[in-house]
């Protein structure tokens, strides 16, 4: 796909679901992936080989005035059959006319679900099975990429839904006319999508004796809604044999939200799978998988380990595996340490899926409180939103005995309340994170990044980040995480020529002789408020449009910029002439609360920095957008930006006066 000049002012493309999240090997299925800024998307990208999907078409709410357009074709058309009948080509408009009427023609219920593009997806025979990634195109570029899975199992899909309300202003959702209950032979991969307070059942026939595990993908396709309480479906699955009895049921897998579960079958017979969230919630991306077969069912991964009651001696450095096996447990692990010496103690428990929520307490051989800790923030596992493991940083007071004491804060426990316990000294590391995992970036123009840094156990050095094997005319500037940081905005910086389809890059960190790739991720939203960094598969890059040879713009001032509290810099850039008429004008993005862009004039831009505000010592990048502003066709007095690009990042530091 070649990724023209066109269109620059749309909004960066997302999607907020894929319908069905998925397709067994061999065969060839239609998929439907709803969001918005899909105008134009005409092809699909797949991590891994094996997929290749055809576009079908493009759906949005249709505007007033096409809606009256299209009343009159359809009109013109229902005349014409009248007199003389239609030609097969006429009678397929005069259909399409009313699909869209009927199915587009009010108000959707979700302005973030507001367009649908729907595809022809094959998956090749030999086509690797697990988890991929898709990612529409469009004239601006990517979309985010979305959950798809390749499955060995054949599949059962219910009919695509999209929220539509059932009349003009009206809310209520116009639920889809399915069959109270649907028959399925296992083994299966059963696809479906929630309505509003909706039961789905399923049918099957079962003998005595099999095992059938049932086994969900809901909130792993999509791990956070931004507009939904609590920010994900929480499923529910019940199981009744022929008389409606329940046999089975599961909302949650430990704390996953999605649940799985085995049956033994007592006796021959019918039973009903029954799948519904359990806040009787539903609409568009309430979209589930469920394998059903005779699979087998992981009971868990954890490292578990008996752990002896009482004070249990340990030489450093030491690694724990246990488990708080009864409500009220406390376990304590004595060693002996120096004075001065740094010693971290961390619990990995939440981060393996355990329900432990740990607390930990250092003291001195005489019970004197040292250190404690109940929760720690690890941004590196970006798909918790409790992040209940324990970890204390500390320097020993003096030399002698010392107790760490582990117990869930809660005073719950149970086989499944897991841990492992490191103790040691620091040992200084650092993991990274570069969002987004999608980046779409005009020819010759520059487009930020954000590289975040989980930096581990006092590793406060800076960071220097480069790509690693990227074709040429792909270049970053200002990468390199200041030192005792934990993220920076920076710029890449693509060639002249566009690509005809995205490239994948890699970014890599280097610090200390540490060396450390950084995992694509997307800054996702969850239950409007809380942000989470969810790892992608593959660092997609889309380049649009076609700039002039040597033609790319840089800065021309010297940088770092040297800037005091209260002070002001003046910085030459140098940007080639827009592809279209109008000024060149910029503004800063995401810049710290107290610098501004004063103004600008020509090439010229001056930089503000409120003394109220920013401190001496602060370091980064300024990254700035630029823009023409060009008068709207309908109303000349309004005006609209048409965003060109941004310019390479220009670093900065805050000096004293």
């Amino acid at each position: 796909m070649l990724f023209p000049l066109a269109a620059e002012a749309q909004r960066v493309p997302h999607v907020g679901y894929v319908y069905p999240a998925g397709g067994q090997q061999g065969t060839t299925f239609t998929v439907t992936l709803g969001g918005h800024s899909l105008e134009g998307a005409t092809s699909a990208f797949f991590s891994g080989a094996g997929i290749r999907a055809v576009f079908v078409r493009h759906d949005r709410q249709v505007t007033p005035g096409e809606q009256k357009q299209l009343v009159e074709e359809l009109a013109a058309l229902r005349e014409k059959r009248q007199k003389r009948g239609l030609t097969a080509s006429q009678e397929k408009q005069a259909s399409e006319i009313r699909r869209k009427l009927d199915g587009f023609g009010r108000r959707l219920a979700n302005p973030a679900l507001s367009e649908f593009v729907t595809l022809e997806v094959s998956v090749s025979p030999d086509a690797a099975p697990g988890q991929r990634e898709i990612r529409l195109g469009t004239p601006v570029g990517l979309s985010n990429p979305l959950v798809f899975f390749v499955g060995q199992m054949p599949e059962f899909s219910k009919g695509d839904w999209k929220n539509i309300p059932k009349g003009r202003g009206s809310m209520d959702s116009q639920l889809s006319a399915v069959p109270n209950e649907l028959r399925i032979a296992w083994p299966v991969t059963v696809n479906g999508q929630i309505q509003p307070g909706g039961v789905d059942r399923f049918r099957f026939a079962a003998k005595q004796g099999q095992r059938l595990a049932f086994i969900v993908k809901a909130r792993e396709l999509i791990p956070f809604i931004a507009d939904a309480s609590p920010g994900w479906v929480q499923m529910k699955l019940a199981l009744l044999d022929a008389q409606g009895k329940d046999v089975a049921w599961t909302e949650e897998n430990r704390l996953h939200a999605d649940p799985m579960f085995a049956f033994h079958v007592p006796k021959d017979g019918e039973y009903q799978l029954q799948v519904q969230d359990s806040l009787y919630r539903g609409r568009e991306d309430f979209v589930y998988r469920i394998s059903i077969g005779e699979l087998p069912l992981a009971a868990s991964s954890l490292p578990g380990g008996r752990v002896e009651t009482g004070v249990q001696t340990v030489t450093l450095p030491a690694v724990v595996n246990g488990c708080v096996a009864r409500p009220g447990d406390r376990h304590a692990f004595r060693f002996e340490g120096r004075a001065g010496q740094r010693v971290v103690a961390e619990v990995v428990a939440r981060r393996l899926d355990s329900p432990l929520d740990s607390m930990l307490v250092l003291t001195d051989a005489a019970g004197k409180r040292i250190a404690s800790n109940d929760d720690f923030e690890d941004k590196g596992a970006g798909l918790n939103t409790h992040h209940a493991d324990s970890y204390i940083f500390v320097t020993l007071p003096a030399g002698g005995a010392y107790v760490v004491h582990l117990s869930d804060t809660q005073r719950k426990g149970g086989p499944g309340h897991t841990y492992r316990l490191r103790i040691s000294e620091p040992q200084p590391d650092f993991a990274l994170r570069v969002a987004p995992s999608s980046v779409n970036v005009r020819a010759g123009a520059s487009a930020p990044l954000t590289v975040y840094a989980v930096r581990r156990d006092g590793f406060d050095a800076p960071i220097a980040l480069a790509l690693k094997g990227a074709p040429k005319g792909f270049v970053l500037t200002g990468a390199e995480v200041p030192a005792g940081q934990d993220h920076v905005r920076f710029t890449l910086s693509a060639p002249p020529a566009p690509t005809t389809e995205p490239l994948t890059l890699q970014i890599e960190g280097r610090a200390n002789g540490i060396v450390r790739t950084a995992v694509p991720a997307d800054n996702v939203m969850q239950a409007f408020a809380y942000r989470h960094l969810v790892p992608a598969q593959e660092l997609k890059v889309a380049v649009w449009g076609r700039a002039a040879p040597n033609a790319a713009a840089r800065i021309v001032s010297a940088v770092p910029l040297k800037i005091p509290p209260g002070g002001a810099a003046r910085v030459e850039v140098s940007v080639p002439a827009p592809p279209m008429a109008g000024e060149i004008g910029f503004s800063l993005n995401g810049a710290p609360d107290g610098i501004t862009l004063k103004e600008f004039s020509g090439r010229t831009l001056v930089i503000e920095v409120d003394a109220a505000k920013i401190k001496p010592g602060l370091v980064g990048n300024l990254i700035v957008e630029t823009f023409v502003q060009r008068a709207a066709a309908d109303v000349p007095e309004n005006k609209r930006r048409v965003p060109l690009g941004a310019l390479p990042a220009i670093p900065f530091e805050i000096v004293k006066p």
